[in-house]
């Protein structure tokens, strides 16, 4: 029960500032605003992750002979 509590604040409070970014003055549609959330965030959650786990395996990768330089680009 408390997880479920848990995950469905951090659901609301990320379609909630979802919402608050497009401006838009009245009541939220809540679907458009979860859908707004997840495009922006989940691909963000997904670099990071892959970020994180790319740096916990550099000293193995050294250890192997390889290296990998992870930079960042605007576009």
């Amino acid at each position: 029960m408390y997880r479920w509590l848990v995950l469905s604040m951090i659901a609301y409070l990320l379609a909630h500032w979802a919402y608050l970014t497009t401006a838009i003055s009245g009541l939220p549609e809540w679907g458009q605003a979860a859908r707004l959330a997840m495009e922006w965030w989940f691909p963000h959650l997904l670099v990071m992750t892959l970020i994180t786990d790319v740096e916990q395996l550099r000293p193995r990768m050294q250890q192997l002979g390889l290296d990998l330089q992870l930079s960042w680009c605007k576009i």
